[in-house]
């Protein structure tokens, strides 16, 4: 099939954009959003995020000139996920919709957790308001939040206490909601329960491929000699660990876990004193129903600042505890409460993936900006990039601290 001639308005049209993202597949949304509403003057599309500010999906900013019917002119501008078009990727998609997955999320899962909140007399906000469309292609449509004031924290420096602890009582918002749902209404979807993980090429390419080029640099990390034996012990046992994460335990306290809770996924709202006033959930692509060690570990080690990740580590779980305690109390959980030695033994129980934390996604969250950045360079195993994440003096630095850390908690046995 040839491709699509482009039209005038397409003239240096950002290549990421994809050929169905024109005016009129807008139209009916534009038609509720704007009171008179005569016809749309102009698109213009562009990347929203730079490379490595995500790997998962291709982010564009979407804005359009309306026109109203007493002849003025007003902008909406919106954020529309679309997939990246390499084959690797296209595989996976095929193989679990991300995208579906995400609207669903957007447009029932998370709306009828809000509504759970409301019925108690209590405002809880979890993220960006979601729109359909009559797309051709994979796609999720978000408000814009920047005009709201939300921005993303700086990655490279990780959250300080009190981001950290507006993330926490966020996340634990969200857990006690989910776990209310289904203690009252029954489990969700199945599409919503399986996370990424259980994607055995997936796993086996990015953690394992992160595991052993770990394991490759380790010996430039200073005192790397009293961890090697256990590094090489645990490297064995990825698939291992991720199947018993991946199993949820009847006798332990799960929830809809977030799946993908590091910093480029959470928007921040300041007020005029720049004091922070809120904060939203995005990239809802992976939720899984399971232990809340995923969620914790994962955002905890991977988004924090060095200052704090380790030395806060155990306030941070207590502080979480009160407040996820504090909403399924609210939300008149009908079980018995987790107690915060409940879920310490969850974080030993599982701590094998603070070790996988550590070895893949962090690294990628403290590298540098660069145009090697890319969903296809972390599936093609490409081998000077893996090496530019465990060479980067930024992730030695967090990994000296994290690997004593690791083997006192029993994490690389």
């Amino acid at each position: 099939m040839p491709p699509e001639k482009k039209s005038d308005g397409d003239v240096g049209r950002d290549p990421l954009v994809p050929d169905w993202v024109k005016p009129e597949v807008f139209e009916d949304l534009l038609k509720k959003q704007v009171p008179n509403f005569k016809k749309t003057k102009a698109l213009r599309a562009k990347a929203a995020l730079s490379a490595g500010e995500n790997y998962a999906t291709v982010m564009l900013r979407v804005e359009l000139d309306v026109e109203t019917k007493d002849n003025s002119v007003q902008t909406r501008a919106f954020m529309l996920k679309a997939p990246h078009q390499s084959e690797a990727y296209r595989q996976i998609l095929e193989e679990r919709d991300i995208f579906e997955i995400e609207r669903g999320m957007y447009l029932e899962v998370v709306p009828e957790m809000e509504q759970m909140y409301r019925n108690v007399g209590v405002e809880v906000k979890f993220g960006a308001e979601a729109y359909e469309i009559p797309a051709s292609d994979y796609y999720v449509l978000l408000e814009d939040l920047r005009p709201r004031g939300f921005r993303n924290a700086d990655r490279l420096k990780g959250l300080d206490q009190s981001h950290t602890e507006s993330v926490l009582r966020k996340l634990a918002q969200w857990h006690a909601a989910s776990a209310v749902r289904v203690d009252t209404k029954g489990p969700y979807n199945e599409k919503y329960t399986a996370g990424f993980f259980k994607n055995k090429h997936f796993t086996d390419v990015f953690l394992n491929g992160s595991v052993k080029t770990l394991l490759q640099h380790v010996h430039n990390y200073e005192g790397h000699e009293a961890y090697i034996k256990d590094l090489k012990k645990v490297s064995d046992k990825v698939i291992e660990i991720m199947d018993n994460l991946n199993d949820p335990k009847p006798d332990e306290f799960n929830a809809l876990n977030h799946g993908d809770g590091w910093s480029n996924n959470i928007m921040f709202q300041y007020n005029g004193k720049n004091e922070l006033a809120n904060t939203y959930f995005v990239d809802l692509q992976v939720p899984k129903w399971g232990t809340v060690a995923q969620d914790l570990y994962y955002f905890l080690i991977s988004s924090t600042s060095l200052d704090v990740k380790l030395s806060k580590f155990d306030y941070f779980i207590w502080f979480y505890h009160s407040e996820l305690v504090k909403h399924l109390t609210l939300l008149n959980y009908s079980k018995p409460l987790p107690t915060l030695r409940s879920i310490h033994e969850a974080l030993n129980k599982y701590s094998g993936w603070a070790f996988i934390c550590s070895a893949s996604i962090l690294g990628f969250v403290l590298l540098d900006p660069t145009d090697d950045a890319s969903f296809e360079n972390v599936m093609a195993e490409d081998a000077n990039f893996k090496k530019s994440i465990f060479t980067n003096p930024r992730y030695k630095k967090h990994m000296e601290a994290l690997l004593p850390w690791l083997k006192h908690r029993g994490a690389l046995e």
